[in-house]
């Protein structure tokens, strides 16, 4: 039977009113509700945990005292578990690297033999300085080569070309390495020693990278035009990447440059003899005469000056090489630098080397300073710029100041300038005795200088140098606290104060918020149920509803109502 539209119109505005009073009601017990709910599942959750304490606490059979002890006993305990627990954060925040021993060993087979610089302590050959004016920039340029005053009143012009003028009056190369013997084989040495202009004057090095390997930018004058022999192929060696796979350039009679070490003792690796010719000498770097011997890595620059080791002319010399490696794992990549203190390959670029390693940074470093306070940079130092000028004679007092009397610059670059994640440095322990003439025959019976036992006890000094063992360990950087390690720790502090775990977590998101929600669902739905009137057809109308009514009265065709 069809409602009268008036009825339906009758019967909405009476459940909507009834609807109001009952919504009115809701609001008034909805905070009384929820304030059970919490505090029924609040109880529930006390008496249920698995956090030590709660149950005493909220167990009203015990008397207030009782339940105040429990209380103060669960924030002492819950307060030392937090300053432990910072505690643990701070080391593994701050403290993420621990330098351990690599347990694997490493072969010095697989690793590059260390580059050798050696130089004469002679500045300049006497014959070639000899007709210098003694008013000209040229003398002045020389006197401050071997460390004399030099009075700038007195010189005429204003010259800057120092490589050049260096390589004019030096010992050549091939007259200063006069034998070599690598690996058991003998090498043409001219070809295999090339010059290099350090802070100690000109120098002869042996397996550094190739130029187009160790700078970026302008390639120093003494390393221009370097070729290697037939039989070399020079490859771009890094610490952290070490030899890549050599693929095609395995073939027989094809030897990598920079060398890989050959094997252990004198026989395998390097012998030299040094002719230092004393009859020559201008001036000395120090106060003696001989030569000073640096190992390197082959991708960085040497520090002869500081680091170098003397030879002396007449004695020879067994220099025992100690290579010492540092690895790092690789996820400590994501370690901020600050922490890990050390910097990867491709992090930190150069601007005149090509590859980082501390001491290349720490000279563009200087060199940096140089140019911020002297308007150049030395001879011997990398050119950040295209048109850097080389410090004339008169700019060598603000290098000195710069380079030796401010701490705060070395400071700075220090700062700047962290060691690499992975990096090769070799040192070596020296042992000398006076060479027999006898046994310098013997040992180059085919030489082809006639130099008497004088000029070999004045002037020709041997140098053997060689590893001791076949492997090493390198040390290892690796996590000092994992993310895994703290986690353990802080579960571990947890558990032992407070009995808390993952669960414990389950258990108050459970009890916070799940089982509050269904409760107030269940609720609200009873409350709509008897909210509805039990009349026969006639159910409960929303003003949706209502208004589906009336576009349905409102259609030329007169359409039942269905209040569903």
């Amino acid at each position: 039977m069809r409602v009268p539209r008036h009825r339906q119109k009758a019967l909405f505005w009476s459940q909507l009113k009834n609807r109001n009073k009952f919504e009115q009601k809701t609001k008034k017990i909805s905070w009384t509700t929820w304030r059970r709910i919490l505090s029924r599942n609040t109880d529930e959750f006390c008496r249920n945990t698995t956090i030590h304490g709660l149950k005493y606490i909220n167990n009203s059979k015990l008397r207030s005292s009782d339940r105040f002890f429990f209380g103060i006993a669960l924030l002492a305990v819950l307060s030392f578990a937090i300053y432990l627990i910072q505690d643990a954060f701070d080391k593994w925040n701050t403290t993420p690297v621990i330098v351990g021993i690599d347990p694997e060993l490493t072969s010095i087979t697989n690793e590059p033999f260390p580059a050798v610089t050696i130089c004469n302590l002679n500045q300049a050959l006497a014959e070639k300085v000899s007709n210098l004016d003694k008013n000209s920039v040229e003398f002045a340029m020389l006197q401050s080569l071997c460390r004399r005053q030099v009075d700038l009143k007195m010189v005429n012009g204003n010259s800057s070309n120092w490589e050049e003028f260096i390589l004019n009056i030096s010992q050549p190369c091939k007259s200063m390495v006069i034998a070599c013997h690598f690996g058991a084989d003998d090498y043409e040495c001219a070809r295999l020693f090339h010059p290099i202009v350090t802070d100690e004057g000109l120098c002869c090095v042996f397996n550094m990278l190739q130029p187009k390997f160790m700078y970026k930018k302008s390639v120093p004058l003494s390393h221009r035009n370097i070729t290697l022999p037939v039989g070399f192929h020079s490859v771009d060696w890094h610490a952290e990447l070490g030899y890549r796979r050599r693929g095609s350039q395995t073939d027989e009679g094809i030897s990598l440059y920079p060398r890989r070490a050959q094997g252990t003792g004198e026989s395998l690796g390097l012998s030299l003899t040094l002719d230092v010719q004393a009859d020559a000498y201008y001036c000395s770097s120090s106060s003696s005469i001989g030569f000073k011997v640096a190992l390197h890595s082959p991708n960085e620059s040497p520090n002869v000056r500081e680091t170098g080791v003397l030879l002396a002319p007449g004695m020879e010399t067994k220099l025992r090489i100690d290579p010492a490696k540092i690895l790092t794992e690789k996820h400590l990549r994501w370690v901020d630098r600050k922490y890990r203190r050390c910097v990867f390959r491709n992090e930190l670029k150069l601007r005149w080397f090509a590859h980082y390693t501390q001491r290349n940074c720490v000279s563009e470093c200087l060199s940096g300073w140089l140019l911020r306070h002297c308007g150049c940079v030395t001879y011997y130092m990398p050119r950040l710029n295209w048109n850097d000028t080389t410090c004339p004679v008169g700019k060598l007092e603000c290098v000195e100041l710069i380079r030796f009397r401010t701490i705060e610059a070395m400071e700075s670059c220090l700062e700047q300038c962290l060691p690499s994640c992975f990096d090769l440095n070799f040192s070596g322990i020296g042992y000398a005795t006076k060479i027999s003439h006898d046994g310098f025959r013997q040992t180059h019976p085919n030489g082809r200088w006639n130099f008497t036992d004088a000029y070999v006890e004045r002037s020709v000094a041997v140098v053997n140098m060689y590893f001791k063992e076949p492997a090493f360990r390198a040390s290892k950087q690796t996590e000092f606290i994992g993310f895994s390690d703290f986690l353990s720790c802080v579960g571990g502090l947890m558990g032992l104060f407070l009995g808390f775990s993952f669960l414990s977590i389950a258990e108050c998101v459970y009890f916070a918020l799940i089982r509050p929600c269904r409760t107030c669902s269940e609720i609200r739905q009873l409350n709509q149920l008897k909210a509805q009137p039990l009349s026969g057809q006639i159910r409960y109308i929303t003003p949706g509803n209502w208004f589906q009514a009336e576009l349905a009265h409102q259609q030329p065709k007169r359409l039942h109502f269905n209040p569903a």
